[in-house]
């Protein structure tokens, strides 16, 4: 801040507003006693606008860093050069939280059961058939992890060793066989050379794949040859009584495949839902192997499928219709 000096050894004019109208009288110029108090009102106006500069500062160094209300502050200045504050505001200030990350896994493990939309199938149907539905279709597009993989009716399994367990009770005679064995010759087909392929079937007894001892059974690549002999092996099939799928269950546990595949039309006539539950449950010390579970065409055991599903791992698909096409398709 600057001292004046004597009034009277300032020669420093003051400049008079000048109001552009026509009927303003002239003025006068300013006497000494004029520029002498015209000196007073500026000193002490600039005294009183650099204190509450001061006065700003040192509310805005106080309050820095804290939660506070917002300060707003409105500066006036008039002909007079004088500084007033005019208002003094309050308002509040709202801190928004932190956004979290909104993450979305796009692999799934482990899911529950899922259930696909039940394919329909009418009487007048044609002799080909399909089991897809729109969310089967937009699975298929999808991509199959490291692209090895197997499909069965529309349910998916990751994977290069799987075992197909079958239904080949008495129920299952006629067009439900022919349509189970061409939905089993197309998963095969589907699969690459290096992967591998078993099959059970099921009924008051459990048969292996070309009538083998299961001490003799194996894994089969999907050649042409394997695949035409496992159709052959289809045809020659007699369908038993019962609905017994444990036994069956249980080798197939046996190979350790990455996945199951199981297919029937009927009500289980065993303990195969207590079987797995003692040696493939999620609790137990050995890996879980997913079963997935296909109901085809039938009122009856659609609820112990949709169990069996649920508790390993698997995807349960029913079948709904009663019209398949009636011969195998050539590869």
């Amino acid at each position: 801040m600057s001292i004046l000096e004597p009034p009277e050894q300032i020669e420093a004019p003051v400049v008079a507003p000048v109001v552009a109208l026509a009927s303003a009288p002239q003025l006068e110029s300013p006497s000494g006693n004029d520029r002498r108090t015209g000196n007073a009102i500026a000193f002490f106006a600039s005294m009183v606008f650099h204190i509450a500069m001061l006065l700003v500062l040192a509310l805005v160094a106080f309050t820095s860093g804290k939660d506070s209300k917002g300060i707003l502050i409105n500066a006036e200045v008039g002909e007079s050069i004088e500084t007033t504050l005019e208002e003094l505001q309050t308002f509040d200030i709202s801190v928004n939280e932190p956004l979290e990350p909104n993450i979305e896994s796009d692999t799934e493990f482990k899911m529950d059961l899922q259930v696909e939309t039940p394919i329909n199938l009418g009487v007048g149907e044609k002799m080909m058939l399909t089991s897809a539905t729109v969310d089967q279709v937009i699975e298929n597009l999808k991509p199959m992890g490291n692209g090895r993989g197997a499909k069965f009716f529309g349910a998916y399994a990751e994977g290069n060793q799987f075992i197909y367990v079958l239904d080949s009770s008495r129920s299952m005679k006629g067009e439900r066989w022919t349509y189970a064995c061409q939905k089993l010759l197309d998963s095969l087909n589907g699969l690459k050379e290096e992967q591998e392929f078993y099959v059970i079937c099921f009924d008051l007894g459990t048969t292996f794949l070309f009538n083998q001892e299961p001490k003799r059974a194996k894994y089969y690549k999907p050649t042409d040859e394997n695949i035409r002999r496992v159709k052959n092996w289809l045809r020659s099939r007699t369908l038993g009584a019962a609905t017994m799928p444990a036994e069956g269950l249980h080798y197939a546990l046996e190979f350790n495949p990455d996945a199951i595949f199981m297919l029937s039309d009927g009500e289980l006539q065993d303990n195969s839902l207590q079987m797995l539950r003692q040696i493939n449950s999620v609790d137990s010390d050995l890996r879980q192997i997913p079963i997935h579970t296909v109901h085809l065409m039938s009122e009856f055991g659609r609820e112990t499928l949709e169990i069996i599903a649920k508790e390993n791992q698997g995807t349960f698909t029913p079948i709904e219709g009663n019209k398949p096409f009636g011969r195998f398709r050539r590869r």
